[in-house]
């Protein structure tokens, strides 16, 4: 299913906030837990000092006034036990501690741990002075003792959820900015010899819908372009031969002064027929291009199919005659459709011409129609089907039959004067009226077209 792009955002930066706001709420929590251990460490701190000025005060060890809460031990320099007002039997041991070593390093030192001599969890603070250690401690009960795995424990989690700020950050910018590679993948694949836009890939969101409509739309202009520029070659190409054949034939007539009146007549007639041609080939590039361009240009209206091939059947009617070429059709005279007329009327012309000229003397032309209701919206669709019983068409050339200026006897058709885009124009009228067609060989002979019109 593809995610709107602002959602996208929106979820992507909730999930920013959540994390940041959860990383200032552990930090807010951690703040106070270090306050609290603080307030515990000054505390020891304090009593060390009390501790050193009445031992300079020559108090006696077990007259040092202390909380009964409050441990705290007397080592010479060389860290033995001189005195400890919560166990007397350590006296005179020497010990080595981590409280001790920092105090060595820095003077003083703060270490929670277990006692070995209590068995207890104790929150150590050792000074190093003059000629002595002095080292207090306090009794963790459960909630200390939380406090100070907690202060560790929540500093790791810190870490952790700025770690996953920064992968967030980083899933979330590499999510955003897809669109901009595959832009950027669209550009390189511009540029280079190689037009395959398959290999880009884009993001599942409005985004990525937009980044491939203008890449389609894109292979469209580049399709077109080139389209363009192949009709533009054909229609140069196929002008000459008339344009050459009407100007040779007036240049004979005009540098032949003694030429008689039959043959001037006989080469103005050749001329005639070639000016047909390119009046023809005029018209029919002018319609397919306006067909290519825009479909306003056409007026839709009620067309009655009978009508319009009989129309066609007056003005083939000479062709029809002279190769002995029946045309029929089976449907209802009032057989009807709103469509373009122009278009209609070209399909059915084209269709006939192309018949009359390639399937030879002596064939019947047959048009079947049918209505085909469609349901749901109550319009409706005519299909038809047009055969003739004529040589058909060699099946390596049905493939590529509807192409413009494609031609199956090439010298043969450019003889007879054909533009080789009748078939073109068929297969562009029945698009626009939204429909499909196809052609195949018949088994008994002749060709068959099969192809469908919707009602405008």
């Amino acid at each position: 299913m593809r995610v709107k792009y602002q959602y996208n955002l929106i979820l992507y930066f909730l999930i920013a906030l959540a994390i940041l706001a959860l990383a200032f709420l552990t930090m807010s929590y951690n703040k106070e837990i270090s306050y609290n251990l603080k307030t515990l460490k000054a505390e020891l701190v304090l009593y060390n000092d009390i501790a050193y000025k009445s031992i300079m005060a020559h108090t006696p060890y077990d007259s040092i006034p202390a909380p009964s809460k409050i441990r705290f031990t007397v080592l010479n320099l060389d860290k033995v036990v001189l005195y400890d007002n919560f166990n007397h039997n350590i006296e005179q041991d020497t010990i080595q501690r981590k409280e001790l070593a920092l105090a060595d390093q820095y003077g003083e030192g703060s270490v929670f741990r277990k006692s070995n001599s209590l068995g207890s969890d104790f929150l150590f603070h050792a000074k190093r002075y003059d000629n002595m250690y002095i080292r207090t401690a306090i009794m963790c009960s459960e909630g200390v003792k939380e406090l100070v795995e907690n202060e560790q424990r929540y500093i790791l989690l810190i870490a952790l959820l700025f770690a996953i700020l920064a992968g967030a950050v980083f899933f979330m910018t590499h999510k955003l900015s897809r669109p901009i590679r595959a832009l950027g993948k669209f550009v390189e694949v511009v540029n280079s010899t190689d037009k395959d836009y398959s290999k880009i890939n884009f993001s599942n969101d409005e985004f990525g819908e937009i980044c491939k409509r203008v890449i389609d739309t894109f292979d469209q202009f580049e399709k077109t372009k080139l389209y363009k520029q192949q009709l533009s070659q054909n229609v140069s190409h196929e002008l000459k031969t008339p344009i050459t054949a009407i100007r040779a034939y007036l240049e004979t007539i005009l540098n032949s002064a003694e030429m008689d009146r039959e043959m001037i007549l006989k080469f103005v007639d050749k001329a005639y027929s070639q000016s047909l041609r390119l009046s023809s080939l005029i018209l029919d590039v002018s319609t397919l291009n306006k067909l290519d361009e825009r479909s306003d240009t056409f007026q839709n209206e009620e067309v009655i199919i009978s009508k319009c091939i009989n129309e066609i059947s007056d003005e083939l009617d000479y062709k029809l005659r002279q190769n002995n070429v029946t045309l029929k059709y089976l449907f209802s005279t009032n057989l009807r459709l709103n469509g373009c007329y122009t278009l209609i009327y070209s399909l059915f012309k084209n269709l006939i011409d192309n018949s009359i000229e390639h399937g030879g003397p002596n064939i019947t032309i047959t048009i079947r129609a049918g209505i085909n209701q469609i349901p749901g919206d109550g319009g409706y669709r005519i299909d038809f089907s047009y055969t003739d019983d004529g040589k058909g068409i060699p099946e390596e050339n049905i493939p590529r039959i509807f192409e413009r200026f494609y031609r199956i006897e090439e010298g043969r058709t450019r003889k007879r004067g054909g533009t080789g885009l009748g078939l073109a124009i068929v297969h562009s009228a029945v698009v626009y009226h939204r429909g499909e067609i196809t052609v195949e060989n018949r088994p008994d002979g002749g060709v068959l077209f099969k192809f469908h019109l919707y009602s405008l």
